[in-house]
């Protein structure tokens, strides 16, 4: 079992990956720890000094997934001064960091409502802090131009937007990471330029 307090070891690391590719691909309930240990070429014991359960094993994913994606993030954006350039750093590195991530992606969001319910609500917790910074990224950026609730709407879109990159956008297409940054950027700021105006009317 793997002490929390302790740096992934590339053994962990690689059994992570491959963990989340079989889940990916088959599906949580479809994949067994057999399927696993055979993919790590390890036995099936083996798989068990590091991971206790197949439960675990999936906590580990999505949780180390969700620390690659908080990680330095408020720091980062906290050193861009000027408003518009950090809502596009922020949809930039989403839209960078996915697609290198792409089955652990996956995982969180087919897979993660099988964990038990106190290890489900820490990574509801992770997700809830990356929702906040972008809400608040949104916020400074568009002002009191509008709502709180307006916010919380457009902060969802856009999140939405960012987070189908998995299912569908391949980083060797002739659209690179940042042209589809910028793509997202203007269909968000186009769109939110409509509701302000009728805001105001």
């Amino acid at each position: 079992m793997i002490d929390g307090n302790k740096r992934l070891t590339k053994k962990i690391n690689n059994i992570l990956k491959i963990g989340a590719e079989l889940f990916s691909k088959n599906g949580y309930a479809e994949t067994s720890m057999d399927d696993i240990a055979a993919a790590v070429k390890l036995s099936k014991g083996g798989l068990y000094h590091y991971f206790k359960s197949k439960t675990e094993l999936l906590y580990y994913i999505v949780d180390n997934f969700m620390d690659v994606v908080l990680e330095d993030l408020q720091e980062e954006l906290n050193r861009i001064d000027d408003k518009l350039e950090r809502v596009k750093r922020l949809i930039y590195r989403h839209v960078e960091r996915y697609p290198r991530c792409i089955a652990e992606a996956r995982t969180l969001f087919h897979d993660a409502h099988n964990l038990p319910p106190k290890a489900f609500n820490k990574i509801v917790m992770k997700e809830r802090e990356y929702d906040r910074i972008t809400a608040n990224v949104l916020s400074d950026y568009f002002g009191s131009s509008l709502s709180k609730n307006q916010i919380t709407a457009i902060t969802f879109i856009l999140l939405g937007m960012c987070n189908s990159i998995y299912s569908w956008y391949n980083p060797k297409s002739p659209i690179t990471p940042e042209q589809l940054s910028e793509i997202i950027f203007n269909i968000l700021t186009d769109g939110v330029c409509g509701l302000q105006q009728k805001n105001r009317q």
